[in-house]
Parts: C-alpha cells; sequence; structure tokens
C-alpha cells in the first residue's frame, strides 16, 4: 500500500510539472522567433529535505527544449568561507598568520545531456572559476580544494544524467537529483545553461531552500540565527561539564 501512495503522489508531481511545462512552452511558441530554441525546466519541489533514503531522489526537474546544443544543469549552493594561515614567530612566540582566505559554493553540482570534450572542459572551467581564493592566488590550492569536495560528494560532474520521460516526446527530460548527507543547509539556485560557442552558462536562476530534518538542523539554525546565545550556552554547558568531572574524580578517586 505504501508503495502504492508513493508511485501514485510521483506520477501526480510529474503531471503537474509536466502541466507547468506545457503551458510554458504554448506561450513561447507565441512569443518567440522561429530561429531560436526553447529550454524550459521547472522542480518537483521548491523546499528540499535531505533524506536518508540513499537511492530515493530527494528531488527531480523535469524539462523541454528542442535544442541539440551541450546543456547543463547546475545546482549551487550557499557561499562558504575557508581562512587559510600559517604559522609565523612573532618575538619569539608563535602565532597564526592568515595568508588567505577561501570563498566558494558549498555544494556545485552539474548534470550534463551529453558526454564529450567541449562540454567537459566548460564545466570544469566554471568549477574552477567559481572557487575564489583572496590573497596569494595560487591554483594549485584551488585543485586540491576543488578534489577534496569532489571526494566528500559536494562537487559532482555528472555527464549524460538527462533521462527521456517517454520514447514518444523524447523532447520531455527528467534529472532526479540526490543531494549528499553532508550537503550544507541553505538558499541554493538551480539553473539550467545552454553552451555554445555565444551562450555559455546563462538562463534563469530557480531558488530553492534544503534544509535537514532532526535535532542537527535546530542546532545548525540556532547557531547561525542566534550566535551570541550559542556561544553563552556552549561556554555554559562545558564549564559545567568541567566542574561535574572535577566533583566525580574527587569523589571516586
Amino acid at each position: 500500500m505504501n508503495q502504492l501512495q508513493t508511485r501514485g503522489s510521483y506520477y501526480k508531481m510529474f503531471r503537474r510539472v509536466l502541466i507547468k511545462i506545457i503551458f510554458l512552452f504554448i506561450g513561447i511558441l507565441f512569443f518567440k522567433e522561429s530561429s531560436s530554441e526553447s529550454l524550459i525546466f521547472d522542480l518537483s519541489d521548491r523546499f528540499i529535505e535531505i533524506s536518508k533514503d540513499k537511492v530515493k531522489p530527494d528531488f527531480t526537474i523535469f524539462g523541454f527544449t528542442d535544442s541539440e546544443s551541450s546543456l547543463v544543469l547546475k545546482i549551487r549552493g550557499p557561499n562558504q568561507k575557508v581562512i587559510l594561515q600559517n604559522k609565523k614567530k612573532v618575538f619569539g612566540m608563535w602565532s597564526w598568520n592568515k595568508t588567505g582566505e577561501f570563498v566558494y559554493p558549498g555544494l556545485f553540482h552539474y548534470y550534463t545531456n551529453k558526454n564529450d570534450d567541449e562540454i567537459d572542459f566548460e564545466v570544469k572551467k566554471d568549477l574552477f572559476d567559481n572557487v575564489k581564493l583572496i590573497g596569494e592566488d595560487n591554483d594549485n590550492l584551488k585543485r586540491d580544494l576543488i578534489k577534496k569536495k569532489m571526494s566528500l560528494g559536494l562537487f559532482l560532474i555528472k555527464n549524460n544524467s538527462f533521462e527521456i520521460v517517454n520514447k514518444k516526446l523524447p523532447n520531455f527530460f527528467k534529472i532526479p537529483v540526490k543531494l549528499p548527507k553532508n550537503a550544507p543547509e541553505g538558499d541554493y539556485t538551480v539553473s539550467l545553461n545552454i553552451i555554445d560557442s555565444i551562450n555559455n552558462f546563462e538562463s534563469k536562476k530557480v531558488k530553492i531552500q534544503v534544509y535537514k530534518p532532526g535535532l542537527s538542523s535546530f542546532i545548525f539554525k540556532f547557531a547561525h540565527n542566534f550566535s551570541f546565545m550559542y556561544g553563552l550556552f556552549s561556554a555554559i554547558i562545558a564549564v559545567s561539564l568541567g566542574l561535574s568531572a572535577g566533583l566525580i574524580f574527587r569523589k571516586y578517586l
């Protein structure tokens, strides 16, 4: 029964998104030039809860295109910062000295409709350009960061991942999206882009919100929205645990 309900809700979701896409497509037919290319997409949901299910997608993207160009769907998470430091001796004492900082998307996923050298080059170039190193610019540090994030699943390039919804309707496609458990919460953007010699990564952007269920989500939101209170509670808990440990050791040792 549960499987039937899940399957029924999935088909209802697909039908709702498909109707929206068809209406958008009809509107474009009336206003677009005959030589232009259509590129329409929508999401099954705009508020995404990262699921613990390892197989089931967190959301699905449905779209339509009559373009024969290379296409890239890009999912970009909220920006994050990492401060780079090294040890420096000052007046005979070692201290940390800031040398620069990384600014990069907390998640960057690419889904392509093809698997060729041109699209691979453009995607990797876009990923590399969106990792900013403020201070000492070092390409090797950028490559190390990208490699690390890819190993964690936060950066991803998935080629030839556009699935045809129905063989009778080859222009309609879907892209199931599964976010990693360590994906950051916050505002994301989704864009569908045509890659050619004229237009590179140019399309509308759709905003979505990603959150995690449970206690970890509450702690994350509380720490970011009430940082002073979070720091105060953390200090009180740390002091309380220290005093409790001291009393226990004194009593039993």
